[in-house]
Formats: structure tokens, sequence, C-alpha cells
């Protein structure tokens, strides 16, 4: 083939070899374990991986007939379509965009744990806010979201308790009502756009996810991501 006609090859074979290579040093696998058995394993744990799954065991078995198995010589030409899916494959393992560097800027509003509930049902309403995390002492203590707060003043109602006083107690107590934690996670800001789809994947009470700087409790918000963010952190998968 000539220098010209083997282009697509040498890329494609190049991007296998980075994806290979990748996947093989994020996950601790070893060189023993085929190309397609590693794209299975990850594919339990990156959503990636899952999503071209079958055409990355395609491409395991494409590659095989680009090469001589005995000179290593390229001797097929794929197409140019399949060797771009490959490269973003790859880029997207390799150099995984962070989900902080993705999201549209906005401010985070957090309260502390004697902020009124009324207080905080009027920031909601008036700036748009859906997720509020809880401060005690300037430790996260929890997460306040709209539908906690129907409930929340649901459940006083049928406690028997005026409307009025229970939006007047301290959105700590709202918390102390659900003692449920489960619907968000605190992570570092390094997080990617791809961890971040696997944790909603894998909790389907999951409604926010704080960045701070290192994941700590104790440290401040730098941005929130609800899932409604998903479908523009898809986006940014599918043009990166």
């Amino acid at each position: 083939m000539s220098e010209e006609k083997n282009s697509n090859a040498k890329r494609f074979i190049s991007a296998y070899n980075r994806l290979d290579q990748g996947l093989r040093d994020i996950y601790s696998i070893k060189r023993s374990m085929s190309f397609s058995d590693v794209v299975r394993k990850v594919a339990t744990v990156n959503t990636v991986v899952s999503k071209f799954e079958e055409d990355l065991l395609d491409y395991g078995r494409l590659r095989n007939a680009i090469v001589h198995r005995s000179t290593d010589e390229l001797i097929a030409e794929p197409n140019i379509e399949v060797v771009e899916k490959l490269e973003k494959v790859a880029r997207i393992i390799n150099t995984p965009p962070r989900v902080i560097e993705c999201i549209k800027p906005r401010k985070v509003y957090s309260v502390d744990g004697d902020t009124t509930l009324k207080e905080v049902i009027g920031v909601l309403g008036k700036e748009g806010y859906s997720v509020v995390p809880v401060y005690i002492n300037e430790t996260l203590v929890g997460v306040i979201h709209r539908k906690m707060i129907i409930d929340g003043i649901s459940k006083f109602i049928s406690q028997g308790r005026d409307i009025d006083d229970a939006i007047n107690d301290p959105v700590s107590k709202c918390l102390n009502i659900f003692n449920e934690t489960s619907h968000y996670e605190v992570v570092p800001s390094s997080l990617t756009i791809e961890n971040l789809m696997y944790m909603f994947q894998q909790n389907r009470k999951l409604s926010s996810v704080i960045l701070t700087e290192k994941g700590n409790y104790d440290e401040p918000a730098k941005a929130i991501v609800v899932s409604a963010d998903l479908i523009d952190l898809n986006t940014v998968l599918d043009n990166y």
C-alpha cells in the first residue's frame, strides 16, 4: 500500500493502541487479557466504553484484519468514519473532559443551617435555583432541593402544624425529617464527565453532585451538577 493509502490504517492502529493501553493502565488490566475481554470488563464500569462496546469489539477484529500477523504489515484500509470514531473513544478515555470545565457557569447558592425555610423558598423562587447545599460551621450537612421542601411542608401539615410555623423553622429541620443522603454526592473538582455519568447510572436516587476542591465536606462548593445537566454533558462527549 502507498503511504497515502495506508494513512487511515496507521491512524486506526495508533488510536487502537492508545485506547488499549489507556484502558489497561486506568483499570490495572494485565497484558495477557485480550482486547475484547478488556472492553467487556471495562464496559461494566465505564459508560463511554459501554456505549461503544459493540463497535469496539468489531474494531478489535478489524485490527487483526488490518495487520498481517507475521510481518505486522498493514494489509487493509479502514473506513474514515471508523477511524474517527475509534480516535474519539481513545481521546475520551486518555484525556477525559472534566465536568467543571464543561458545565454552564452559574453561582452556587448555599445557606447556613439556621436559615429559615421561608428564606430558602424565597431565593429559590426568585433566582431559579433547584438545589441548595446546607452548611453548619462551614461543613456541608446536607442538600435541600425543591421536592424535599414540598414534601417537608406536606409532612408538617399532616402533623397538624401551621404552615407559617413550618416555613419559619430552620432549614436544618427539613434535613432532619428525611435524614437521607443518597440523593447527593460530594466529589473533587477533578471529576470527569464519564465518572459523573457512571455515578448517576449507579444511583437512581441521585439528584445532585457537589464539586469541591478535593471532595471534602468542609470545603465550599465550587459547582453543583443536577440530573438535568446530563443532556448538555452528553453533548460535550458527542462532540469531543
